[in-house]
């Protein structure tokens, strides 16, 4: 056999046997990928298909890593691409719910759609938790990027807000706006809140001021004072993280 077609063979050889490692990889290697760009914030478990095309459970964590909450079943399918090396379609129930490219900047999410209850939010509310909420959440962005440079904006919408200690229920819907660029956070109220919560903050420090309709005071004032310090104004404040 001439030197030439022995190489030649061990080199279809090497082909084949790299082809097939790199299409036959887990589907676990897509909970590192998303573990890695939430900066340990999310994950993935109970992985099913393969890294190119499978579906797992998506799940939140707190800042400790030791507790987890389930968020929902998310299904993916992968691309190789050139400048875009890796682009990636999440779906779950068949909707898309966030487009993801992998690039020589960091990570690009765009249609980020996704709705979820607020109780599975708990892993990132902090000190919020002891207030036992409830209510609607969705959450939308156009374009982000997770990198060595953030940028983007996501709005989190907060319906029908309810709290486990209040006697009184929903107490209303916000809006979250948080600013990957600087890390902020800015939460506004709907007008016809019973409780009108704003703040400016960041995901190091955000404290919550609110006051409470008129008419509900007398009904709140104990759920108001256990969850804020009184102020001057009538107002409460409260530190959530």
């Amino acid at each position: 056999m001439k030197k030439w077609h022995k190489f030649s063979l061990i080199g279809l050889f090497a082909v084949s046997f790299i082809s097939s490692l790199v299409i036959n990889m887990p589907a676990w290697l897509m909970g590192t990928i998303i573990h890695h760009y939430s900066q340990n914030r999310l994950d993935v478990i109970n992985e099913r298909g393969s890294f190119w095309n499978g579906r797992a459970l998506l799940i939140g964590e707190d800042a400790s890593g030791k507790n987890a909450i389930p968020l929902m079943m998310v299904n993916w399918k992968i691309k190789l691409g050139i400048s875009n090396f890796i682009n990636i379609n999440l779906s779950s129930s068949s909707q898309t719910i966030a487009n993801l490219d992998l690039t020589k900047n960091g990570l690009q999410l765009s249609k980020v759609n996704l709705s979820l209850s607020l109780d599975q939010l708990s892993p990132f509310l902090g000190n919020l938790n002891s207030l036992n909420l409830s209510g609607n959440v969705h959450v939308t962005a156009d374009k982000l990027l997770a990198g060595k440079k953030m940028e983007g904006m996501i709005i989190v919408k907060l319906d029908d807000v309810g709290s486990g200690m209040s006697p009184v229920n929903p107490i209303g819907s916000y809006s979250v706006n948080f600013d990957l660029s600087t890390m902020g956070i800015n939460i506004s109220s709907n007008p016809n809140s019973v409780i009108d919560v704003s703040g400016n903050g960041s995901v190091k420090s955000l404290v919550l001021n609110s006051k409470v309709q008129p008419d509900k005071k007398e009904k709140l004032l104990q759920f108001m004072t256990m969850t804020g310090i009184p102020q001057a104004d009538g107002s409460y404040q409260m530190k959530a993280f």
